[in-house]
């Protein structure tokens, strides 16, 4: 017997779902902890005729990083696929802990690292979609801090769903109106392994501080989904009046992956990084 909330979070995956456009061939971006891996389970069992390849991004950050492809691993073959990993230090000679000399404040630049990684892989993959497990209190805490930064480009930049442009890949986050509690309950049911550790480097105060005031502010999910509403319809009018002008986009000179300026700041930075190892480098000698 089916419990409530796996009904919930079943009913409202296939109801997001159902708004994108045709799709076949999904990677889902994998990151060994529980969002992430409910999502390829719960995905898996409303569409069984998906071709679903599951993608892990190996950082390089000690020990974390060896446990949640781990985990990420464990994952998959529970679900009978074969995971794809991108090593970054093996494939680009550097790790985060590397980068995080250059950039202190290192978690844009990951952020950053990851999404590139993740449309370039998939890419390469013929993928038709990213689905990544961002869920309702991911949102609101972006979007709430947007509001009150006054960030409105950022937010007229908030989808649910975003469609395929040119070699940039469309994107999906199925998990959008559920939220994190329904989660964690069902990946208990569903005996789902997954990574509890968060990460080691991350510098989280501010967003838990927004985090909290969600809390506050939306004790029950009820009032988390109204506001999520409310903030999406304000997201939409931004974007739809034309008072928020969007980038425009050019392929890079160096990757050829569309950007909003000549060179891709992913490429950017990787020169950087590397020739910053590569000062340190001589300098020890």
């Amino acid at each position: 017997m089916k419990s409530l909330t796996e009904e919930i979070v079943k009913r409202r995956v296939l109801t997001e779902v159902e708004k994108y456009p045709f799709f076949q061939k999904a990677v889902i971006a994998l990151s060994g902890g529980k969002d992430s891996g409910s999502l390829l389970h719960v995905f898996m069992e409303v569409y069984p005729d998906k071709e679903v390849i599951p993608v892990h991004l190996n950082l390089g950050i000690g020990g974390f990083s060896e446990a949640s492809e781990r985990f990420a691993r464990m994952q998959a073959e529970k679900a009978g696929l074969q995971l794809v990993v991108f090593n970054l230090e093996k494939e680009l000679g550097f790790s985060i802990m590397d980068a995080k000399k250059l950039y202190p404040k290192v978690c844009s630049v990951c952020g950053g690292f990851k999404r590139y990684l993740l449309n370039r892989i998939s890419f390469e993959l013929d993928a038709d979609i990213i689905l990544t497990a961002h869920h309702l209190e991911d949102f609101l805490v972006r979007m709430l801090k947007s509001v009150l930064n006054a960030g409105f480009e950022e937010l007229a930049r908030f989808k649910t769903y975003l469609p395929r442009k040119g070699n940039l890949v469309a994107k999906g986050r199925p998990f959008c109106r559920v939220s994190e509690n329904l989660i964690a309950e069902y990946a208990f049911l569903k005996g789902i392994p997954f990574l509890s550790e968060k990460c080691p480097i991350g510098r989280k105060e501010n967003v838990e501080r927004f985090r909290r005031t969600v809390e506050i502010l939306a004790r029950r999910q009820s009032q988390k989904l109204l506001y999520f509403s409310s903030l999406t319809k304000l997201a939409e009018k931004l974007h739809s009046c034309g008072a928020i002008p969007m980038p425009e986009l050019k392929p890079c000179s160096s990757c050829g992956f569309l950007a909003s300026s000549e060179t891709c700041s992913f490429c950017a930075r990787v020169r950087k990084i590397k020739a910053f190892l590569d000062r340190e480098k001589a300098a020890s000698f």
